[in-house]
This record gives C-alpha cells, structure tokens and sequence, in this order.
C-alpha cells in the first residue's frame, strides 16, 4: 500500500508543478530530458488480465520512464529511453532499455528528410507501436489487441540493428517511409505465447527482422493512410543446449491503416493479417493466418474531456473463427483462439501533464489473454468484463 500511495503522491505533486520546472533542458536545448508514470488499475470477472483482476482488484499494471536526448549539431542526435514495466506476469517490474540510438540526418531541406538510425529503434509498426509507451499518446489504457498484442509486445516495440526514414512534403501531401532491419527483442511473455507455458529455455532471434511502413498524409492533415509489412523469424533453445533448437517461428504481419481527423472527431481502423508458421523437431510445421481489425472512434467533449468507443476483433486462424478447428487440434477451449472486444472509455486532462483515463470492456472470447496470468485455460470463461482507470503524468 505504501507504495501506491507513493505514486499518487507524486500525481498529486504534478497537478501543481509546470512542466517547465520539471522538464529538463540544457545548453540551449541540446541536452533535453523528459519522463512519464502512470499507475493502473484493472479489474475482471472471470479472466485475469494485468496481475490478479479476477473478481479482484488489481494494481500490477505500471509504466515508469525517462528519456533523454543530445544533439550535438542539427545533423545529429543521440537518444534513449529506459522505462520500468510491471504488467501482471508478463511484465514483473523489469527495467527496459526501450531504444538507444544514433540518429543521422544525411540530406534534409524544406520538403525533404533523409537519415539513418543506428542501435535499439523503435519499430515502425501500425500507427502507435512507435509512441505507445507514454499513456499520453495513446487513444486508450490499453491499444487494440488485435493489432498491438499485450502479450507479446516486446516483438513489435523495436529492434537491435538499424533503420532509414524518408519523409517529404509536397502540393499533394506528405509521405513518410520507414524502414528497420535488425535482431527482434524477446521476453518471456512473447515466448509464453508460442509455447504457451514459461520453459526454462530461451526463445530469440537468430535472423534480421525487417520491418518497413508507408504513411501518406494529405495537406490538410485531416486523413493517414499507411501501409506495414514485416518478417520476424524466432527460434526456442532448450535449456540444456545440447540440441539444436527444436521450435522455429516465422511471422509476416501486413497491417493496413486509416485515421481521419476533423475539428473535435476522430475515425480510425486497421486491419492485419499475419502469416504464422511453427516448426517443432524439423518436421512438424503448422501454419495459419492470424487475422485482427478495429474501428475506433473519438469525440472532444470539452477542451479537457474525450470520449473513445472501438470495436476491436482478432481470430488465431481466418479459416476457423470460431476455433472450433484449433480447439480440436490442440484440446485448448475454442474461446482461447478468438476475441471480440467493445470498448467505451474516457480521458479528462486535469492539467496538461497530469491525465485521469477509465474504460470499461466487454469481450467474447479470451484470445489476448496471456498464459503466465492465466495458467490454467479450462478456469478460463468465454464473456467477461473489464473495468481500467488510470492516472498518468509526463515531464
């Protein structure tokens, strides 16, 4: 309890403070250094998401972080981010490095940018996979699970390698392409997810994932499309060693996305299908197309209050959406292979750096749920609910 009344302490503190006494700023604005926590609270019937929410109270759901950045001349900035993650079993409070990188700026003018990032860079991947750490950036507590995976997040949030941007300008709008090759980050939970339990072993990338993204914007800035394409390959080593890796992962995710922005509205949606393909032992190979979508939808009410609502989908097999055809393949319930989410919520800005957010869901199914929380999937129920609040504050 101590420590949660630590953290609304330093809310509260926040709600008073500017954020120009916060933030820091040095050497002309070469050296900047900004930070953000949030604190959650989820609870469920039935299910468990985000720590002990069954039935319960659960307070595991925190995000502490701070960046920091120099730039040396124009042409040149160096970045990091380390954040502090406690989501439940699948985040235990671990330290994460969430990029550090070099950021090279080779020909920019008016219109036209072009640079080159080196290190741990975060991965271009749908429209908020590049900003979702900060609550205050996000249009939720939680993305939509059919496209940002909880369970598995580390995959999609940035690589060990290197990437090149292009962005221009012009009469017909503007067009930002990225693109990222490198060693894709696994944690435990990405690793719960393939093999649906915490092996002493190790699951990694021993392939350069490539991931690339086009956005178009036109010239009043009212409509994004953009475009995403990746391939992420995986492998799981036992503990022991002794043999070569018996489990290979092969991921192709295509994600399409739209968002359409008019005075006090807001329309988004995407839609993802992604080939997945698992090889046990050399041999056994089973393959399918894991297949989400959302449309979301928002509305400023007043200056300091938004409402949200999104219906969001994802089905383990595009063929099966049902899983009835998985359930009887694997003896899992059907209702792990799927999951329907409604979703209404809202956001009140009590000062620009302090952010009050609840969102109740009602979902069919228990496809996002992860393994290491739910340990047992026959306990598992196919409709539940879910109440989130949380305050968020950044500097």
């Amino acid at each position: 309890m101590l420590r949660i009344y630590a953290i609304w302490i330093v809310f509260w503190f926040s709600t008073t403070c500017s954020t120009a006494l916060l933030a820091v700023e040095f050497n002309d604005g070469q050296v900047q250094i900004h930070g953000f926590a949030s604190q959650g609270i989820v609870s469920s019937t039935d299910n468990k998401f985000y720590g002990d929410s069954d039935n319960s109270i659960s307070f595991n759901f925190r995000e502490i972080g701070i960046n920091a950045s120099y730039r040396p001349r124009p042409d040149l900035q160096f970045s990091a981010q380390v954040i502090q993650l406690d989501a439940g079993n699948v985040n235990e409070n671990g330290l994460l490095l969430d990029y550090a990188l070099v950021d090279y700026t080779v020909y920019s003018n008016e219109a036209t940018q072009f640079g080159v990032r080196l290190g741990r860079v975060k991965n271009p991947f749908g429209l908020y996979t590049t900003t979702r750490d900060v609550a205050f950036t996000r249009p939720s507590i939680i993305l939509p699970q059919s496209i940002y995976f909880d369970k598995a997040r580390s995959l999609a949030l940035s690589s060990d390698g290197a990437g090149i941007y292009f962005n221009r300008e012009g009469s017909l709008g503007a067009i930002n392409i990225d693109m990222v090759v490198g060693k894709a980050n696994v944690d435990r939970g990405s690793e719960a997810t393939f093999i649906r339990k915490d092996e002493p072993g190790e699951m990694e990338s021993d392939k350069a994932s490539r991931l690339m993204r086009i956005i178009y914007t036109t010239p009043d800035d009212r409509l994004r499309l953009a475009f995403t394409a990746a391939n992420i390959d995986l492998n799981y080593q036992e503990a022991s060693h002794e043999v070569d890796p018996h489990l290979f992962v092969h991921l192709d995710p295509k994600i399409i996305s739209a968002q359409y922005s008019h005075e006090k509205w807001e329309l988004t949606a995407e839609y993802s299908q992604m080939k997945s393909s698992i090889t046990r032992n050399f041999a056994q190979n089973f393959s399918n197309v894991i297949e989400g979508y959302y449309v979301q939808g928002s509305y400023q009410l007043t200056p300091s209050l938004q409402a949200v609502a999104r219906y969001d989908a994802s089905f383990n097999n595009k063929s099966d959406r049902d899983g009835k055809k998985l359930s009887a393949a694997t003896g899992l319930p059907a209702h792990m292979f799927f999951a329907k989410d409604w979703m209404l919520g809202l956001r009140y800005d009590v000062t620009p750096t302090f952010m009050l957010r609840g969102e109740w869901h009602h979902l069919d199914g228990t496809g996002w749920l992860s393994s290491l929380d739910n340990t047992n999937p026959r306990e598992m129920e196919r409709k539940w609910d879910m109440l989130m609040l949380m305050g968020s504050w950044r500097f």
